[in-house]
Protein backbone atom coordinates (compact mmCIF):
# COMPACT_ATOMS: atom_id res chain seq x y z
CA UNK A 1 0.00 0.00 0.00
CA UNK A 2 3.02 2.51 0.89
CA UNK A 3 4.32 1.62 -2.56
CA UNK A 4 1.05 1.87 -4.46
CA UNK A 5 0.69 5.59 -2.51
CA UNK A 6 4.55 6.80 -3.28
CA UNK A 7 3.76 5.49 -6.87
CA UNK A 8 0.74 7.93 -7.17
CA UNK A 9 2.37 10.77 -5.56
CA UNK A 10 5.16 10.45 -8.36
CA UNK A 11 3.14 9.87 -11.03
CA UNK A 12 0.71 13.31 -10.15
CA UNK A 13 3.76 15.17 -9.13
CA UNK A 14 5.62 13.89 -12.41
CA UNK A 15 1.99 15.03 -14.54
CA UNK A 16 2.67 18.41 -13.49
CA UNK A 17 6.18 18.64 -13.47
CA UNK A 18 6.42 17.67 -17.36
CA UNK A 19 4.22 20.71 -18.35
CA UNK A 20 6.90 22.99 -17.53
CA UNK A 21 9.78 23.88 -19.95
CA UNK A 22 13.47 22.73 -19.48
CA UNK A 23 14.49 26.76 -18.64
CA UNK A 24 11.68 26.87 -15.98
CA UNK A 25 12.21 22.83 -14.20
CA UNK A 26 16.18 24.44 -14.16
CA UNK A 27 15.18 27.40 -12.06
CA UNK A 28 13.14 25.17 -10.26
CA UNK A 29 15.83 23.18 -9.92
CA UNK A 30 18.26 25.43 -8.31
CA UNK A 31 15.63 26.08 -6.04
CA UNK A 32 15.20 22.89 -5.09
CA UNK A 33 18.73 21.96 -4.96
CA UNK A 34 19.92 24.69 -1.90
CA UNK A 35 16.64 23.64 -0.13
CA UNK A 36 18.17 19.80 0.06
CA UNK A 37 21.55 21.11 0.78
CA UNK A 38 20.25 22.83 3.90
CA UNK A 39 17.63 20.78 4.81
CA UNK A 40 19.84 17.11 4.17
CA UNK A 41 22.32 17.29 7.09
CA UNK A 42 23.83 13.72 5.71
CA UNK A 43 23.98 13.87 2.16
CA UNK A 44 25.37 17.78 2.76
CA UNK A 45 28.10 16.00 5.12
CA UNK A 46 28.75 13.11 3.05
CA UNK A 47 29.39 15.61 0.12
CA UNK A 48 31.85 18.04 1.72
CA UNK A 49 33.37 15.28 2.87
CA UNK A 50 34.21 14.07 -0.71
CA UNK A 51 34.78 17.44 -1.98
CA UNK A 52 37.41 17.74 0.81
CA UNK A 53 39.28 14.68 0.65
CA UNK A 54 39.73 15.23 -3.41
CA UNK A 55 40.78 18.59 -3.30
CA UNK A 56 42.23 19.16 -0.05
CA UNK A 57 43.95 22.24 0.58
CA UNK A 58 43.65 22.98 -3.26
CA UNK A 59 40.18 24.27 -3.15
CA UNK A 60 38.88 26.74 0.23
CA UNK A 61 36.47 25.35 2.23
CA UNK A 62 34.26 28.21 0.57
CA UNK A 63 35.24 26.85 -2.82
CA UNK A 64 34.09 23.37 -1.89
CA UNK A 65 30.72 24.49 0.01
CA UNK A 66 29.93 26.16 -3.51
CA UNK A 67 30.65 23.11 -5.36
CA UNK A 68 28.79 20.92 -3.25
CA UNK A 69 25.49 23.71 -3.45
CA UNK A 70 26.05 23.30 -7.57
CA UNK A 71 25.81 19.65 -6.99
CA UNK A 72 22.62 19.62 -5.43
CA UNK A 73 20.85 21.69 -7.38
CA UNK A 74 22.77 19.63 -10.61
CA UNK A 75 21.15 16.63 -8.86
CA UNK A 76 17.37 18.38 -8.39
CA UNK A 77 17.64 19.28 -12.11
CA UNK A 78 17.94 15.96 -13.06
CA UNK A 79 15.09 14.11 -11.13
CA UNK A 80 12.64 16.92 -12.44
CA UNK A 81 14.16 16.35 -15.82
CA UNK A 82 13.36 13.03 -15.79
CA UNK A 83 9.83 13.57 -15.66
CA UNK A 84 9.93 15.74 -18.90
CA UNK A 85 11.55 13.37 -21.17
CA UNK A 86 8.56 11.63 -22.70
CA UNK A 87 7.45 14.85 -23.99
CA UNK A 88 10.75 15.02 -25.97
CA UNK A 89 10.51 11.32 -27.44
CA UNK A 90 12.53 11.46 -30.60
CA UNK A 91 12.80 15.06 -30.30
CA UNK A 92 16.09 15.20 -27.70
CA UNK A 93 18.07 17.53 -30.36
CA UNK A 94 16.46 20.50 -28.31
CA UNK A 95 18.31 19.67 -25.10
CA UNK A 96 20.87 17.51 -26.69
CA UNK A 97 24.33 17.83 -28.94
CA UNK A 98 26.67 15.35 -29.74
CA UNK A 99 30.11 16.46 -30.14
CA UNK A 100 30.41 13.63 -32.58
CA UNK A 101 34.08 11.72 -32.36
CA UNK A 102 34.42 10.39 -36.02
CA UNK A 103 36.50 7.46 -34.75
CA UNK A 104 33.46 6.59 -32.42
CA UNK A 105 30.44 7.49 -35.14
CA UNK A 106 32.28 5.03 -37.90
CA UNK A 107 32.06 2.56 -35.43
CA UNK A 108 28.63 3.01 -34.48
CA UNK A 109 27.38 3.10 -38.29
CA UNK A 110 29.23 -0.17 -38.87
CA UNK A 111 27.01 -1.69 -36.24
CA UNK A 112 30.47 -2.22 -34.16
CA UNK A 113 29.64 -2.99 -30.10
CA UNK A 114 31.26 -0.47 -27.86
CA UNK A 115 31.41 -0.35 -24.35
CA UNK A 116 30.46 3.40 -23.12
CA UNK A 117 31.47 3.99 -19.76
CA UNK A 118 30.57 7.62 -17.99
CA UNK A 119 29.67 8.83 -14.78
CA UNK A 120 26.43 10.39 -12.70
CA UNK A 121 27.54 13.75 -14.51
CA UNK A 122 25.03 16.49 -15.48
CA UNK A 123 22.11 14.27 -16.34
CA UNK A 124 23.59 11.09 -17.03
CA UNK A 125 20.02 9.75 -18.05
CA UNK A 126 20.64 11.82 -21.36
CA UNK A 127 23.39 10.26 -22.95
CA UNK A 128 21.22 6.65 -23.18
CA UNK A 129 18.37 8.45 -24.18
CA UNK A 130 20.09 10.30 -27.23
CA UNK A 131 22.00 7.36 -28.53
CA UNK A 132 18.79 4.89 -28.40
CA UNK A 133 17.39 7.48 -30.93
CA UNK A 134 19.94 6.44 -33.77
CA UNK A 135 21.46 3.00 -32.99
CA UNK A 136 20.65 0.03 -30.68
CA UNK A 137 22.05 -0.50 -27.22
CA UNK A 138 21.54 -1.63 -23.53
CA UNK A 139 22.38 -0.27 -20.50
CA UNK A 140 23.34 -1.53 -16.71
CA UNK A 141 20.24 -0.24 -14.68
CA UNK A 142 19.91 -1.49 -10.85
CA UNK A 143 16.20 -1.73 -10.05
CA UNK A 144 14.57 -0.08 -6.72
CA UNK A 145 12.19 -1.82 -4.20
CA UNK A 146 9.23 -0.13 -5.66
CA UNK A 147 7.58 -2.33 -8.53
CA UNK A 148 5.45 0.02 -10.02
CA UNK A 149 7.89 3.04 -9.33
CA UNK A 150 10.80 1.24 -11.56
CA UNK A 151 8.14 0.28 -14.09
CA UNK A 152 7.58 3.90 -14.71
CA UNK A 153 11.40 4.74 -14.81
CA UNK A 154 11.90 2.05 -17.41
CA UNK A 155 9.47 3.33 -19.54
CA UNK A 156 11.49 6.41 -19.69
CA UNK A 157 14.68 4.63 -19.96
CA UNK A 158 13.43 2.64 -22.74
CA UNK A 159 11.64 4.98 -24.55
CA UNK A 160 13.48 5.02 -27.64
CA UNK A 161 14.01 1.34 -28.02
CA UNK A 162 17.04 0.61 -25.61
CA UNK A 163 16.78 -2.12 -23.14
CA UNK A 164 17.96 -1.95 -19.12
CA UNK A 165 19.44 -4.58 -17.96
CA UNK A 166 19.55 -5.45 -14.23
CA UNK A 167 23.51 -6.24 -12.80
CA UNK A 168 22.02 -9.97 -11.77
CA UNK A 169 22.19 -10.80 -15.53
CA UNK A 170 24.32 -8.02 -17.18
CA UNK A 171 26.99 -10.23 -17.91
CA UNK A 172 25.60 -12.43 -20.24
CA UNK A 173 23.54 -10.05 -21.44
CA UNK A 174 26.42 -7.71 -22.09
CA UNK A 175 28.31 -10.27 -23.73
CA UNK A 176 25.29 -10.55 -26.24
CA UNK A 177 24.22 -7.16 -27.30
CA UNK A 178 28.11 -6.60 -27.91
CA UNK A 179 28.71 -9.30 -30.21
CA UNK A 180 25.57 -8.30 -31.49
CA UNK A 181 26.97 -5.09 -32.67
CA UNK A 182 24.78 -3.12 -30.16
CA UNK A 183 26.54 -0.20 -27.59
CA UNK A 184 26.56 -0.97 -24.21
CA UNK A 185 25.84 1.95 -20.83
CA UNK A 186 27.73 1.54 -18.21
CA UNK A 187 27.83 4.22 -15.42
CA UNK A 188 30.58 2.97 -13.57
CA UNK A 189 31.69 5.76 -11.38
CA UNK A 190 30.48 4.68 -8.47
CA UNK A 191 32.42 2.67 -5.53
CA UNK A 192 32.86 -0.93 -5.48
CA UNK A 193 35.50 -1.97 -2.45
CA UNK A 194 34.69 -6.23 -3.54
CA UNK A 195 36.73 -5.15 -6.41
CA UNK A 196 40.48 -5.92 -7.11
CA UNK A 197 40.98 -2.94 -8.76
CA UNK A 198 41.65 0.59 -8.19
CA UNK A 199 42.43 3.91 -9.04
CA UNK A 200 44.15 7.09 -7.69
CA UNK A 201 41.10 8.89 -8.15
CA UNK A 202 41.78 13.13 -7.51
CA UNK A 203 44.86 11.28 -5.55
CA UNK A 204 42.95 8.76 -3.54
CA UNK A 205 42.84 5.16 -3.70
CA UNK A 206 38.84 4.08 -5.27
CA UNK A 207 37.75 1.05 -5.11
CA UNK A 208 36.45 0.51 -8.87
CA UNK A 209 34.48 -1.87 -11.06
CA UNK A 210 36.69 -3.14 -13.86
CA UNK A 211 33.73 -4.76 -15.74
CA UNK A 212 33.22 -1.94 -18.98
CA UNK A 213 37.27 -3.54 -19.63
CA UNK A 214 36.54 -6.98 -18.74
CA UNK A 215 33.51 -6.62 -21.13
CA UNK A 216 35.54 -5.19 -24.18
CA UNK A 217 38.92 -7.48 -23.44
CA UNK A 218 36.17 -10.76 -23.86
CA UNK A 219 34.20 -9.28 -27.16
CA UNK A 220 37.08 -7.81 -28.37
CA UNK A 221 35.12 -4.45 -28.73
CA UNK A 222 36.60 -0.89 -27.50
CA UNK A 223 35.90 1.16 -24.45
CA UNK A 224 34.76 5.40 -24.92
CA UNK A 225 34.75 7.07 -21.85
CA UNK A 226 31.76 9.13 -22.76
CA UNK A 227 31.53 12.48 -20.64
CA UNK A 228 28.50 15.05 -20.49
CA UNK A 229 28.59 18.87 -19.74
CA UNK A 230 25.39 21.05 -19.08
CA UNK A 231 26.26 24.61 -20.73
CA UNK A 232 23.00 27.37 -20.80
CA UNK A 233 20.77 24.70 -20.57
CA UNK A 234 21.78 22.25 -23.29
CA UNK A 235 23.88 19.33 -22.61
CA UNK A 236 27.23 18.37 -24.90
CA UNK A 237 27.64 14.91 -25.22
CA UNK A 238 31.18 13.87 -26.12
CA UNK A 239 33.14 10.03 -26.51
CA UNK A 240 36.38 9.68 -26.17
CA UNK A 241 38.98 8.13 -28.90
CA UNK A 242 38.39 4.01 -28.96
CA UNK A 243 40.37 2.35 -25.91
CA UNK A 244 41.00 -0.95 -27.71
CA UNK A 245 41.68 -4.24 -26.09
CA UNK A 246 44.85 -5.55 -26.81
CA UNK A 247 44.10 -9.24 -27.44
CA UNK A 248 48.02 -10.91 -27.58
CA UNK A 249 48.26 -9.53 -23.44
CA UNK A 250 47.03 -11.39 -20.76
CA UNK A 251 43.65 -10.07 -19.70
CA UNK A 252 45.46 -9.45 -16.13
CA UNK A 253 47.19 -6.89 -17.97
CA UNK A 254 44.92 -5.25 -20.52
CA UNK A 255 41.94 -4.90 -18.03
CA UNK A 256 43.71 -2.53 -15.54
CA UNK A 257 45.67 -0.77 -18.60
CA UNK A 258 42.12 -0.11 -20.31
CA UNK A 259 40.32 1.10 -16.83
CA UNK A 260 43.35 3.21 -16.09
CA UNK A 261 42.90 5.11 -19.38
CA UNK A 262 39.83 5.15 -18.97
CA UNK A 263 39.47 6.81 -15.40
CA UNK A 264 41.92 9.02 -16.18
CA UNK A 265 39.74 10.47 -19.15
CA UNK A 266 36.66 10.51 -16.80
CA UNK A 267 38.61 12.39 -13.93
CA UNK A 268 39.83 14.86 -16.25
CA UNK A 269 36.46 15.74 -16.97
CA UNK A 270 34.97 15.55 -13.72
CA UNK A 271 37.99 18.24 -12.61
CA UNK A 272 36.41 20.62 -15.24
CA UNK A 273 33.09 20.70 -13.84
CA UNK A 274 33.37 19.35 -10.58
CA UNK A 275 29.74 20.86 -9.66
CA UNK A 276 27.88 18.91 -12.21
CA UNK A 277 28.84 15.45 -10.20
CA UNK A 278 27.18 13.48 -7.89
CA UNK A 279 29.40 13.95 -4.90
CA UNK A 280 27.09 12.55 -2.40
CA UNK A 281 27.96 8.98 -3.29
CA UNK A 282 30.50 7.40 -1.19
CA UNK A 283 32.90 7.37 -3.42
CA UNK A 284 36.07 6.77 -1.51
CA UNK A 285 34.33 4.01 0.14
CA UNK A 286 37.08 1.31 1.37
CA UNK A 287 34.99 -1.35 3.69
CA UNK A 288 33.11 -3.79 1.85
CA UNK A 289 30.16 -5.51 3.54
CA UNK A 290 31.90 -7.74 5.66
CA UNK A 291 32.81 -7.89 9.55
CA UNK A 292 32.13 -4.36 10.34
CA UNK A 293 29.26 -2.63 11.64
CA UNK A 294 27.15 -0.21 9.07
CA UNK A 295 27.38 2.51 11.23
CA UNK A 296 31.29 2.55 11.60
CA UNK A 297 31.65 1.26 7.71
CA UNK A 298 34.02 4.22 7.00
CA UNK A 299 37.09 5.07 5.38
CA UNK A 300 38.56 7.98 6.62
CA UNK A 301 39.19 6.88 10.19
CA UNK A 302 40.59 10.15 12.99
CA UNK A 303 42.01 8.74 16.46
CA UNK A 304 42.69 11.31 19.16
CA UNK A 305 45.07 9.84 21.69
CA UNK A 306 45.59 12.07 24.94
CA UNK A 307 48.81 13.14 26.49
CA UNK A 308 50.22 10.08 27.78
CA UNK A 309 49.27 7.93 24.80
CA UNK A 310 51.21 4.79 27.15
CA UNK A 311 47.83 3.11 27.81
CA UNK A 312 46.53 3.30 24.10
CA UNK A 313 49.74 2.60 22.08
CA UNK A 314 49.24 -1.54 22.74
CA UNK A 315 45.49 -1.61 21.02
CA UNK A 316 46.42 0.56 17.75
CA UNK A 317 47.25 -2.72 15.84
CA UNK A 318 43.95 -3.45 16.61
CA UNK A 319 42.65 -1.06 14.32
CA UNK A 320 44.12 -1.72 11.42
CA UNK A 321 42.81 -5.67 11.82
CA UNK A 322 39.40 -4.29 12.05
CA UNK A 323 39.72 -1.30 8.95
CA UNK A 324 42.45 -3.40 6.72
CA UNK A 325 41.61 -0.62 4.00
CA UNK A 326 40.65 2.37 5.63
CA UNK A 327 42.51 5.66 6.03
CA UNK A 328 43.48 6.07 9.71
CA UNK A 329 45.06 9.64 10.70
CA UNK A 330 46.51 9.67 14.75
CA UNK A 331 46.62 12.61 16.76
CA UNK A 332 49.03 12.07 18.84
CA UNK A 333 51.51 14.36 21.69
CA UNK A 334 54.47 15.73 19.75
CA UNK A 335 57.27 12.30 19.73
CA UNK A 336 54.96 9.60 19.71
CA UNK A 337 55.93 6.62 17.74
CA UNK A 338 53.05 4.83 15.59
CA UNK A 339 54.07 2.30 13.19
CA UNK A 340 50.67 1.13 11.26
CA UNK A 341 50.54 0.75 7.57
CA UNK A 342 48.82 3.29 5.03
CA UNK A 343 48.48 5.97 8.60
CA UNK A 344 48.93 9.55 8.90
CA UNK A 345 50.37 10.70 12.70
CA UNK A 346 49.79 14.57 12.96
CA UNK A 347 51.48 15.42 16.81
CA UNK A 348 50.06 18.54 19.11
CA UNK A 349 51.59 20.21 21.66
CA UNK A 350 48.23 21.86 23.19
CA UNK A 351 44.74 20.84 22.99
CA UNK A 352 43.64 24.03 20.58
CA UNK A 353 45.57 22.47 18.21
CA UNK A 354 43.17 19.26 17.87
CA UNK A 355 40.80 21.56 16.72
CA UNK A 356 41.56 21.61 12.58
CA UNK A 357 38.37 22.18 10.09
CA UNK A 358 39.07 18.72 8.26
CA UNK A 359 36.12 17.78 6.68
CA UNK A 360 37.49 14.16 6.08
CA UNK A 361 37.32 11.98 8.74
CA UNK A 362 33.84 10.04 8.72
CA UNK A 363 34.29 8.37 12.37
CA UNK A 364 36.43 9.84 15.10
CA UNK A 365 37.21 7.15 17.97
CA UNK A 366 38.11 10.53 20.65
CA UNK A 367 40.85 8.77 23.24
CA UNK A 368 41.65 12.06 23.96
CA UNK A 369 37.79 12.01 25.62
CA UNK A 370 36.83 15.74 24.48
CA UNK A 371 33.06 16.15 23.97
CA UNK A 372 34.49 19.50 22.70
CA UNK A 373 36.38 17.95 20.65
CA UNK A 374 33.68 15.44 18.94
CA UNK A 375 31.28 17.79 18.66
CA UNK A 376 33.56 20.06 16.29
CA UNK A 377 33.72 17.18 14.01
CA UNK A 378 30.60 16.46 14.48
CA UNK A 379 29.48 19.94 12.74
CA UNK A 380 32.34 18.96 9.84
CA UNK A 381 32.01 15.42 7.94
CA UNK A 382 32.02 13.21 10.93
CA UNK A 383 28.76 10.74 11.15
CA UNK A 384 30.05 8.55 15.01
CA UNK A 385 32.60 10.26 17.25
CA UNK A 386 32.76 7.45 19.64
CA UNK A 387 34.13 8.74 23.64
CA UNK A 388 36.80 7.05 25.62
CA UNK A 389 33.82 6.26 28.10
CA UNK A 390 31.41 4.67 25.55
CA UNK A 391 34.77 2.46 24.64
CA UNK A 392 35.50 1.28 27.79
CA UNK A 393 33.14 -0.63 30.08
CA UNK A 394 33.68 -3.60 32.53
CA UNK A 395 35.81 -5.59 30.04
CA UNK A 396 39.07 -4.71 28.80
CA UNK A 397 39.42 -1.59 26.83
CA UNK A 398 40.48 -3.70 23.53
CA UNK A 399 37.41 -6.03 24.20
CA UNK A 400 34.84 -3.78 24.27
CA UNK A 401 36.40 -1.44 21.32
CA UNK A 402 36.07 -4.84 19.07
CA UNK A 403 32.75 -5.79 20.10
CA UNK A 404 30.79 -2.09 19.58
CA UNK A 405 32.38 -1.95 15.52
CA UNK A 406 32.79 -4.93 14.48
CA UNK A 407 29.52 -7.51 13.80
CA UNK A 408 28.94 -10.44 16.46
CA UNK A 409 28.90 -13.13 13.87
CA UNK A 410 32.51 -12.08 13.19
CA UNK A 411 33.92 -11.80 16.98
CA UNK A 412 37.26 -14.43 16.61
CA UNK A 413 40.06 -14.50 19.15
CA UNK A 414 42.33 -12.41 16.48
CA UNK A 415 40.35 -10.10 17.43
CA UNK A 416 40.57 -9.74 21.27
Amino acid sequence: MMQFLIYLICRTFGFFVSQLSYPSLHRLGNYAGLCAYYLHRPFRKKALANLAIAFGDSKSERERIHIAKKSFQNLMITCLEFFRFKKSQQHLEEIAIFQENSAVLTLLQQKQGIVFLSAHQANWEVPFLALTERYPGIAIGRPIKNKLLYQLILSVREMNGGTIVTPKNAIRASLKALLQGKFLGIVGDQAYPESPYFYPLFGTRAWTASTPALLAYKTGCPLVVGTTQRIHGRYYISGSNPIWPNLNASIKEEVPRMMDKAMELLEKSLAEIPEQWMWIHDRWKQQGIDHVKRKYRYGFILITLPPDPTPFLDILPTFRQIYPRSFLTFFAPKGTQISLSECAVKWYEKESDLFVRDWRFQLVLDFYDSKKLRSHFLKLGAFEALCLKNMRQKSSLKETLVEKLVKPECLTADFI
